[in-house]
């Protein structure tokens, strides 16, 4: 007999037994040898069972909600006689009470932090939240089922191997929720630490640069790594956070392409800490103007352009010996016909890391939406990051590194001309083939009706004929596709 029911009975017993005391005293007698204080003694402790049923020890918490619902008020006589269960339903009956532990603690992160203004589990919408209600739905059914079991053993054991499958898939969904949860916590980790430093700067207080290099490093080894690029996003009404999702995404974008420049493969860390400072300027840009969805009168547009050379102020201030930082900031703008600023740097004047650095903050820019745009796809911002490169305006050489990339990213999500859809996967690194950009691999989550896949199949496009990729999903379309199957990738 598991605690809960233990519990469940002692407190109907208690309460069949206090209402017979208060009858009793509503009649001006008493309970034969009842004492005086009997019927508040026994209110008490029916309280404080129900208080006990209601918490509970922490890891019986939910099974407590998710059973007493369903358990029926049993008689003192019935109460003697518990209903067993086979060794089986009792084993899956903790395996769902693990679960559902594990359910609980990951509730917090579906809820929003007011502190904040935002949560980590954007809000009811959003697919992730969506399949964490579905779950708990699900492994609350499943424990219920197990309290209405006949007696009869064999008939519990056929009935435990529907139970059996339903926690099998709550067992895998609460793995991809976890996984998924502690990726969005990193995340948003790295937004926030990155935020508060870029801020203190700003402050003209004292940062160690170890913190912007603890921050660099792994953006390095991701990249190693072949992880997902991930296009990071913050409404402008929160300036700290919309500067450090850009310069993040800049970042991640830069730490895949140094690896492959003559100039900057020997020192990695150094070129991706440059991409997380180069817009502390921003800082001194009033939110006003940033988040101004029409174009920019004079005075603005002279209000934006200082903020190169102001970032560099700070950070020469902050770090003198480290006087490329300065210099990152200063530059990361300039462009080579002369068209750019702060001071109109022309061709050899603007160095490699400088060079690439503005091509990574164009393209971060043009995938990233905008208070008078809307976000390119990667490929368009791919095309136009190389227009410019055509018209002389960003280093040619350093644009094609983009090509790395591919038109499509590791962790783009794509729809295919036949209308499945796939996960890029893998990018064409090394290849000679002028149409590989655009033929990366997948990992096909539908098929071209657009039903999922009973599991992932992987597709190098290079090697297929016929197939081709029309278009990447915006977020909106990968929640409407994908959210109820993969809402980790929306």
């Amino acid at each position: 007999m598991s605690d809960t029911q233990v519990l469940l009975s002692k407190i109907a017993a208690l309460r069949q037994q206090l209402e017979q005391v208060q009858g009793l005293a509503q009649d001006g007698g008493s309970a034969p040898g009842a004492p005086p204080g009997e019927a508040t003694d026994s209110a008490w402790r029916l309280q404080r069972l129900e208080r006990q049923a209601k918490g509970g020890v922490q890891e019986h918490a939910l099974l407590d909600t998710a059973l007493r619902p369903m358990a029926p008020t049993p008689s003192p006589a019935s109460a003697c006689l518990p209903r067993q269960l086979t060794a089986r339903a009792r084993r899956i009956l903790e395996e769902g009470r693990v679960l559902l532990g594990q359910l609980r603690l990951l509730a917090d992160a579906f809820e929003p932090a007011p502190e904040a203004g935002y949560a980590v589990g954007p809000a009811a919408a959003d697919p992730l939240t969506h399949r964490y209600h579905q779950t708990t739905a699900m492994a609350d059914t499943a424990l219920r089922l197990i309290q209405t079991f006949p007696d009869a053993p064999s008939a519990q054991l056929r009935l435990c191997e529907g139970i059996e499958a339903m926690l099998g898939i709550v067992a895998e969904r609460v793995a991809a929720l976890s996984a998924a949860v502690e990726q969005r916590r990193q995340q948003d980790l790295q937004i926030e630490t990155l935020a508060g430093l870029l801020t203190e700067l700003q402050l003209g207080r004292s940062v160690d640069l170890q913190a912007f290099v603890a921050l660099a490093a792994p953006l390095v080894q991701e990249a190693e790594d072949s992880a997902a690029l991930r296009f990071l996003h913050a409404s402008p009404e929160q300036p700290a956070r919309f500067i450090a999702c850009h310069s993040l995404t800049v970042a991640q974008v830069m730490a895949r392409l140094a690896a492959h420049s003559t100039e900057l493969r020997n020192e990695p860390v150094e070129a991706v800490l440059a991409a997380l400072v180069h817009d502390v300027g921003m800082l001194e840009v009033p939110s006003a103007i940033l988040v101004k969805p029409g174009a920019l009168d004079d005075s603005e547009r002279r209000t934006v352009e200082a903020h190169a050379r102001l970032g560099a102020e700070i950070l020469m201030r902050c770090y003198p010996r480290a006087a490329y930082l300065a210099d990152a900031a200063a530059g990361h703008h300039e462009r080579l016909d002369g068209t750019g600023y702060p001071a109109g740097l022309r061709d050899k004047q603007i160095g490699p890391l400088n060079g690439l650095l503005a091509v990574c903050d164009v393209y971060a820019a043009l995938c990233a939406p905008r208070p008078h745009r809307a976000a390119l796809d990667t490929r368009t911002a791919l095309t136009d990051t190389l227009l410019l490169a055509e018209e002389g305006r960003l280093d040619r050489y350093q644009a094609e590194r983009l090509l790395q990339l591919s038109f499509y990213p590791v962790g783009s999500v794509v729809e295919l001309a036949d209308g499945a859809i796939g996960l890029v996967v893998a990018t064409p690194m090394g290849r000679r083939d002028l149409n590989a950009p655009a033929r990366p691999v997948l990992a096909l989550l539908t098929d071209s009706q657009g039903m999922p896949l009973p599991n992932p199949w992987h597709v190098d496009l290079a090697q297929c004929t016929g197939r081709s990729i029309v278009r990447s999903l915006p977020a909106r379309e990968r929640g409407e596709i994908l959210g109820g199957k993969y809402p980790e990738l929306v």
